[in-house]
């Protein structure tokens, strides 16, 4: 099977192309400019995998949350190509795919994903490692404040911290830690596995295919309202 995964929803544009004899990914730092890079991404894989779009069986996206237009733009590009490839599309929540990866090569025993949300918050998760594809979450994926993230950390445990809100919020992480005891590395050039993602797509599609026929079930996830949501309302 031919999967392809793409995620965008952070300034790390993730591409994937699992097949049956290899993974190949681009993972890079494109500063969220992802309009511009990444449908010459995509294609430079494929061509690297020898892969012709109408060869794909699945593709998964990030979903979010994060930045709102990474996420559009991920989505978007991945509901238009299984809308024409007529294949399975399957929506994978950002930070699964940064907690699974990170649990494949840490020891601690949490897992802090956080990414800047702007406004003194983080789009972040905590996850509990475990021997299961995508780890135990401890707090789903949302927008929160980050001592709400540390806050079920207990005294003695280890935490990676990975994403650039671990590192904006890098004195209240130490805070915390000194106040509850636990402790904490911060892995600032962390990167997610493209491997990892295609296997969490064929793991949630085997599951249950029916879920990921249509494109049109798969959304974003933007866990808060956008600032022009927000002037509409008032």
């Amino acid at each position: 099977m031919n999967i392809l995964t793409i995620d965008t929803a952070t300034n790390i544009e993730l591409i994937a192309l699992r097949t049956a004899e290899t993974t190949l990914q681009f993972c890079n730092d494109t500063q969220r400019s992802h309009s511009v890079t990444i449908f010459e991404n995509l294609l430079n894989l494929l061509n690297q995998g020898n892969v012709k779009m109408r060869d794909l069986n699945l593709i998964a996206t990030g979903i979010g949350p994060g930045s709102f237009t990474g996420v559009r733009i991920a989505v978007s590009t991945a509901r238009m190509m299984a809308q024409i490839l007529e294949v399975p599309l399957v929506g994978l929540i950002t930070h699964d795919i940064y907690g699974a990866s990170a649990a494949l090569l840490c020891e601690e025993d949490k897992i802090l994903v956080a990414f800047d949300a702007k406004k003194g918050r983080v789009f972040g998760a905590l996850y509990a490692k475990n021997n299961t594809a995508i780890p135990e979450s401890i707090i789903s994926a949302g927008d929160y404040e980050i001592n709400f993230l540390l806050k079920d950390i207990k005294k003695g445990e280890r935490v990676l911290c990975i994403g650039d809100g671990s590192i904006l919020y890098k004195k209240e992480i130490a805070a915390m830690a000194e106040s509850i005891g636990f402790s904490y590395t911060i892995k600032e050039d962390f990167l997610p596995s493209g491997d990892i993602a295609c296997r969490i797509a064929l793991a949630l599609y085997n599951k249950d295919k029916g879920l990921y026929e249509s494109y049109n079930l798969t959304l974003p996830f933007y866990a808060r309202m956008s600032d022009a949501e927000i002037a509409r309302i008032k």
